[in-house]
């Protein structure tokens, strides 16, 4: 009932002036030519010519004028919620842009709450838009998720790592651990840096081969192991986002194609 009543106020104050004098008009003109067959020559062709006539011509522009408005307000809103689709999928990039180097919980939360409630609202602005785009945009809120979930398990490893050459600083008298150390330190999410953290993995690898074991070296070796499994969920990290931006650049395009070309 409140529906009702909020259309009929919607209504009454967008057409109400013109919805009213208009059909009433038509209507009025038309009961008039139908109780009206007898009379003068000139009442009767008045009755059966003009009068129906304007009654047509006033119904049939009231009805073309209610349907096109009807086009223009659906094409509208159709616009205005792809807008806001592409508005959110931007969002998404920005926040995962924000959340290297330093991958912060708080931010990390903030990604996830965000696809939750583009995830909720995405079936409300998907409206009339093709299978192809609904695809592309379910595989921007997956990769995200994916992201979101590596990126949380960066800082608690990095914690463990930091607290390792804490509570073990004399590793940093080894040059290699401690160019090891300065490049992990830089805390970059990037591909080079990822690939000159393996590269000194491996020099260290080489260099310790031949040495034999001690206690200095098994807490190096689980350091490396560490920083290891820090690089590998990184190179999973950097894999997800790229792909992730990409499936944006497609389906924001896919979107703003379907709405040009509606």
């Amino acid at each position: 009932m409140e529906i009702i009543l909020n259309k009929l106020k919607k209504w009454f104050f967008r057409w109400s002036f013109i919805d009213i004098p208009v059909f009433g008009i038509g209507v009025a003109l038309i009961i008039y030519y139908f109780n009206g067959v007898d009379g003068v020559e000139a009442e009767t062709v008045f009755r059966e010519s003009i009068v129906p006539n304007i009654g047509t011509e006033l119904l049939g522009v009231w009805l073309s004028v209610r349907i096109i408005e009807s086009v223009l307000r659906g094409r509208q809103k159709r616009s205005r919620l792809r807008a806001q689709l592409v508005d959110n999928m931007n969002y998404l990039v920005t926040l995962i842009r924000g959340i290297a180097p330093h991958f912060e919980q708080q931010t990390i939360d903030h990604l996830s709450s965000e696809l939750k409630w583009f995830e909720e609202m995405k079936d409300y602005r998907i409206s009339g838009t093709s299978e192809q785009t609904i695809k592309l945009i379910n595989e921007v809120t997956k990769l995200y998720a994916q992201a979101a979930r590596e990126a949380s398990k960066i800082n608690p490893l990095r914690d463990e790592i930091n607290d390792l050459f804490l509570r073990n600083p004399r590793m940093l008298d080894n040059p290699l651990i401690k160019e090891l150390h300065d490049i992990y330190r830089r805390q970059n999410y990037t591909r080079i840096i990822v690939k000159r953290i393996d590269s000194r993995i491996k020099r260290y690898r080489e260099k310790m081969a031949d040495l034999d074991p001690s206690s200095e070296l098994e807490v190096e070796e689980l350091t490396i192991l560490k920083i290891e499994e820090y690089s590998s969920i990184l190179k999973v990290y950097i894999a997800i986002t790229l792909n992730a931006e990409a499936a944006v650049v497609e389906a924001r395009s896919e979107v703003l194609n379907r709405e040009y070309n509606f």
